[in-house]
């Protein structure tokens, strides 16, 4: 099999064998997800590249990725191994219904793959997060307030028209929606994506709001020469050679 290897400022990733090889969505939400040191858990990890960007951001963090795809485990445990902070990242093969909620975290963090089917009916998406062991942002959402600590925080990208639907599941599943990223290619193009992160106990003395900044930014990507924006430099900027 041919290598696949993609080359960071300080590090490279194989993606060869991976269920999730690199893509946008997952340097967006390895860039943009709070950083702050502890626990992380990266769920459906795949190559291992939000892992090995949180693991760069912060020093401190110690780091674990799970998948439920062996060869994804098997490419990320490699692609952490031949990185400069193997000491602090782990990668087993898991799925993220079947963690020891004994065991908590301080950010989980995900580009999960998006299920249409569901979101529409929001009684339907609890039912199969809660009952079934898919990968989903709706489960993600349901069953992240067992396994985060005190005031833990869930980061993920997600498509832009589950914004709504997926503030309103979290109220109901003990987060709260703290702050969130709407994307789009260029000056014009529709915002497709969003990342968004939710809180666990957020003291009551704090007013999150869904409806006002700072809480909603927006990125536009790049200028109609193609050329990426300053804010997309600044967010990706100490990741890719490009920029």
């Amino acid at each position: 099999m041919k290598e696949r290897l993609f080359r960071f400022k300080r590090f490279n990733v194989s993606h060869a064998r991976s269920s999730m090889p690199i893509g946008v969505d997952g340097v967006l939400i390895g860039a943009w997800a709070s950083s702050r040191g502890g626990r992380v858990l990266d769920v459906g990890t795949g190559c291992g590249v939000i892992a090995l960007m949180l693991a760069q951001r912060d020093g401190q963090a110690v780091i674990r990725g799970i998948d439920v795809d062996l060869p994804s485990v098997e490419e990320a445990s490699m692609n952490f191994i031949n990185s400069p902070w193997r000491e602090r990242l782990s990668v087993d093969c898991v799925s993220f219904c079947d963690l020891d909620e004994t065991e908590t975290y301080d950010l989980i963090v995900s580009n999960p793959p998006f299920y249409d089917a569901g979101m529409k009916d929001l009684d339907t998406a609890r039912k199969r997060a809660r009952h079934s062991g898919e990968l989903s942002p709706e489960s993600l959402v349901c069953s992240s307030e067992s396994v985060l600590s005190q005031e833990g925080v869930l980061s993920m990208i997600v498509p832009a028209e589950t914004f709504h639907p997926l503030v309103s599941l979290a109220a109901d599943n003990g987060l709260t929606f703290a702050r969130g990223c709407f994307v789009r290619d260029h000056h014009g193009s529709p915002e497709k994506r969003v990342m968004l992160e939710f809180v666990k106990n957020v003291p009551t003395d704090l007013n999150f709001s869904v409806d006002s900044e700072p809480a909603i930014q927006h990125l536009t990507m790049f200028e109609s020469n193609g050329e990426p924006t300053p804010e997309y430099r600044r967010l990706c900027g100490q990741f890719y050679l490009k920029f």
